[in-house]
């Protein structure tokens, strides 16, 4: 921009400014006179002046009629009746766009039984007491018709023991079963035969020197026995168990025993009550050197068992007929079983009482002490009552215990003393001494189970036992304590420990004095620890190895008077499957 145009731009700026006063004076002005235009003409309407102005329109105003409520109040009901309604339901299918497939039925199959084999040999040897073992079972394999088979068993030493005579022994058994399945009964037979060699070692050898077969001994034994057992689930049947079996029993001394015995067992529901009917009949025929001895005993003993929900008792009365050596006598005793459930098997307290003849023969009295000489005096012995209180139950799932105290009256209770009236000196065997004597015992037995890997058991006696003549209980030991335990290892390796513990007992010797006069008079025998333990090894379902310790302690103790045990020994061998 030159400097000749500043002056001609000032002045057009004033006259800007002078026209824009201009027209807002104007539009002011304009403002002023429409007002007061309006303001005429509203004075003009005030003073009656009239004007009509018509303004077109579509809109036409109306006012609706108005509604007229009745005088008379009425009621009207708000529901309706409607006559005649039917329902139904139309079935309409329903197609899915997709197809389903059809899904098997679900099967319950049995588990793959285990197979069986037809037979188990199992052979050892003991090389301290030179000591060879055998045992073999046979049978058959599954079946619902029958099941038979054998059993064979061979044990024996040839031992000399330390300051006493020979004592070796052999061991031999055979048993054949057969049963036979029916539909509500089972028929079974058996028969049994042991053939068992001892030595009466039981005398001093730096006094007497006896010729082995002296001193040897053998118990030859027969039995076949028959049973027939019912298998009623209907409760108006009357369920049985009968039983039939002969008994032949002999020695080298011409001591012979025969027996033959019926067991009928009858049990049947009378409302909720079942009722057991018990026979017996066991007769008895004696045979020694000089004398032949019959014994016939008859009982009969019925009962009742009834229950509840956490209850149970068992009642009856047992009758005995006795025909001892041409004499006669009755007995009568009592049976009583009660136990009742505290809670939950925890704790189950029991009691009761019972009684019975218990018959002395040929076979009991070698089978407890087989060290008795070839003529023996028979007395029955007469159980008149057992009372008996204790209570048992489970800890846990895995842990049981049984704790009881009985006391007993016995008439006639067997005592084995030495016989100091043998004729060669020796007195290395036992006769039977009887007397009537009081028992009370307090014992229990606490047990503990986990699955089929560890298995504890620990059990024990205590006994006060009170004669009547008799100085001592001879021969009965004072308590008995015993600890065994079966570990199993994946069934691979089994290990079994028993431990023994057996108390102080009492034995008849013979003192001479100064006199030359001789006399009986109690001794003491000190108690004993005995511990085996035995371990297999299952390399296979048809092959195992096995290893047993026998008298781990190493004592030499008695459990019949002059008769030392065996000390430490040990056996070895092997199980397997032939067939």
């Amino acid at each position: 921009m030159s400097i000749a145009n500043i002056p001609q731009t000032k002045q057009a700026e004033k006259e800007s400014l002078l026209t824009k006063r201009q027209k807002s004076q104007i539009e002011w002005l304009l403002i002023i006179l429409i007002v007061l235009f309006y303001a005429a003409a509203s004075m003009a309407q005030t003073t009656g002046t009239e004007q009509i102005y018509n303004v077109p329109s579509e809109f036409q105003p109306t006012i609706k009629d108005a509604i007229k409520f009745s005088d008379v109040p009425e009621i009207k009901d708000t529901v309706k009746r409607i006559q005649n309604i039917k329902y139904g339901i139309t079935s309409v299918p329903l197609f899915p766009k997709y197809q389903v497939q059809p899904i098997a039925q679900a099967k319950l199959q049995n588990e793959p039984l285990n197979k069986l084999y037809h037979s188990l040999l199992k052979v050892g040897y003991g090389p301290i007491y030179n000591m060879p073992y055998g045992e073999f079972w046979i049978a058959n394999t599954r079946s619902r018709d029958m099941n038979y088979g054998a059993h064979l068993k061979h044990f024996s030493s040839t031992a000399h023991l330390e300051d006493v005579g020979y004592s070796g022994y052999s061991d031999n058994e055979i048993n054949i079963f057969a049963k036979q399945f029916y539909k509500k009964h089972t028929l079974s037979g058996d028969f049994d035969y042991e053939r068992n060699v001892i030595h009466y070692y039981g005398y001093d050898t730096s006094l007497n020197k006896l010729e082995n077969d002296f001193t040897r001994q053998r118990y030859q034994f027969v039995q076949p026995k028959l049973r027939l057992v019912s298998h009623y689930t209907d409760s108006t049947h009357i369920n049985h168990d009968l039983g039939l079996s002969f008994y032949n029993l002999q020695n080298l001394n011409r001591e012979a025993e025969n027996n033959i015995k019926f067991n009928a067992l009858g049990s049947m529901f009378i409302n909720k009550e079942k009722l057991n009917v018990n026979f017996l009949t066991d007769f008895y025929n004696h045979k020694q050197a000089n004398d032949t001895i019959n014994d016939l005993i008859v009982s009969i003993n019925p009962s009742f068992e009834a229950s509840g929900s956490a209850w149970h008792a068992d009642i009856g009365l047992t009758g005995t007929l006795d025909n001892f050596k041409n004499e006669t006598r009755f007995y009568f005793f009592p049976k009583l079983n009660v136990h009742y459930n505290v809670y939950e098997n925890m704790i189950i307290p029991y009691a009761g009482v019972n009684g019975g003849l218990i018959k002395n023969s040929f076979r009991s009295l070698s089978k407890e002490n087989m060290f008795v000489d070839t003529t023996l005096r028979y007395v029955n012995t007469n159980n008149k009552y057992n009372a008996f209180i204790g209570l048992r139950g489970n800890l846990s799932s895995k842990t049981s215990y049984d704790a009881k105290v009985s006391y007993a009256q016995y008439d006639s209770l067997q005592f084995f003393v030495i016989d100091y009236s043998g004729a060669n000196q020796v007195y290395n065997r036992f006769s039977v001494v009887y007397d009537n004597t009081t028992l009370l015992t307090v014992g229990g037995q606490l047990k503990y189970q986990f699955k089929e890997k560890l298995n504890l058991i620990a059990k024990g006696n205590y006994y006060i036992y009170k004669t009547k003549n008799l100085t001592r209980a001879y021969q009965k030991p004072d308590f008995d304590l015993t600890f065994s335990g079966i570990y199993n290892l994946q069934s691979k390796i089994i290990v079994k420990a028993d431990l023994f513990f057996v108390g102080q007992q009492w034995a008849q010797t013979q003192i001479t004095d100064n006199n030359g006069v001789a006399s009986l008079s109690p001794k003491q025998l000190k108690g004993y620890v005995d511990a085996n333990l035995e371990a297999e090894y299952r390399y296979s379902k048809m092959l195992s190895f096995f290893v047993k310790f026998n008298n781990i302690a190493n004592q030499r103790y008695y459990k019949w008077d002059r008769y030392p045990s065996q000390r430490f020994n040990f056996m070895f061998g092997v199980t397997f499957v032939p067939f």
